[in-house]
């Protein structure tokens, strides 16, 4: 399944990290990513590495729950937390949809997952410029 190959790219642009000016919430939202910057460059398509994508997307999740984001970017954190809770269960959902065989199934999936990971890299976009101010 190769259609889902863009929307890991887009999950993968939260390990790029955060800037800006609020050092200390910056320096631990790219701590926070790492599960995801330790993903391997070839990622394939196969069930299990949608999965273990999923786990790891989990933990960043839970990594950045833990985090105190500045007052006027509290929003749109917790956007991007809603958003990978998102990105997650839909990679589960790419990982069930392959094991299928179901065409049409993982055509679903795929595109379910496109969006979500869409939405992350919004929510990550927005999340930068308001910490940046």
């Amino acid at each position: 399944m190769r259609v889902t190959s863009s929307a890991v790219v887009v999950v993968l642009l939260l390990a790029a990290g955060c800037g800006g000016s609020d050092d200390s919430f910056t320096d631990d939202y790219n701590q926070a990513v790492k599960p995801l910057s330790r993903l391997e460059r070839g990622m394939g398509t196969q069930p299990r590495e949608f999965e273990r994508l999923a786990r790891r997307t989990r933990q960043t999740r839970r990594n950045l729950a833990k985090l105190d984001a500045p007052d006027d970017a509290q929003g749109e954190f917790d956007a991007l937390l809603r958003q990978l809770d998102r990105v997650t269960a839909d990679l589960k959902a790419v990982a069930r949809a392959a094991r299928s065989h179901d065409v049409a199934r993982q055509r679903h999936a795929a595109r379910r997952l496109v969006r979500s990971s869409t939405s992350v890299q919004r929510a990550e976009t927005a999340l930068k410029g308001a910490v940046e101010g």
